[in-house]
């Protein structure tokens, strides 16, 4: 009786530990690079428009922004965030439109590509306000400022390669 015990009690030890750490990492759940902090609330800075380099004191110090400059580029870059997200929160429902219009008993071709057309416009604007908070930074930065601020963002490694997932930078290739 005490061995049947003890054969279960290890059975049962043996199966918790590979419900904990084996079958986890066959899942990819322990993958490298898949934790990423993101700064600010929720908002992830990788597609951060150039207007906000007001965030930054550092490279506002660097670039001897002077207050005037800083309040403009701080109004600026709220407007353009504003409109952005109201661009993306219309282009994500009619993602969502697509997906329903794909998951129909029968697909309507002329709706489909109605909506994919009206996908296409929105990233068009998206695209179009990127440019437009560029210019605006060009107009609110002396060309000196412009001149410095081009040199450190080709410093900066998501501009000069991509960084793998051992955080060491590839060179891009010169074709």
């Amino acid at each position: 009786m005490n061995s049947n015990l003890r054969q279960k009690f290890l059975t049962g030890a043996m199966v918790l530990l590979v419900t904990v750490f084996v079958i986890p990492g066959f899942a990819g759940a322990f993958t490298q690079g898949q934790c990423r902090h993101e700064k600010g609330f929720g908002m992830k800075k990788h597609h951060m428009s150039p207007l906000g380099i007001w965030q930054n004191p550092k490279m506002a110090q660097e670039l001897g922004l002077t207050d005037k400059q800083i309040q403009g580029l701080k109004k600026a870059d709220f407007a353009h965030r504003e409109k952005c997200l109201e661009l993306k929160s219309k282009l994500d429902a009619l993602h969502l439109e697509l997906e329903k219009l794909f998951a129909a008993e029968s697909v309507d071709e002329a709706k489909v590509l109605q909506v994919a057309q009206k996908i296409s416009d929105l990233k068009g604007k998206l695209f179009v306000q990127r440019i437009e908070s560029r210019l605006k930074v060009v107009k609110l930065l002396t060309a000196d400022q412009v001149g410095k601020l081009k040199m450190f963002r080709s410093h900066h490694p998501a501009h000069r390669g991509k960084i793998d997932k051992t955080g060491k930078t590839r060179l891009k290739q010169k074709a």
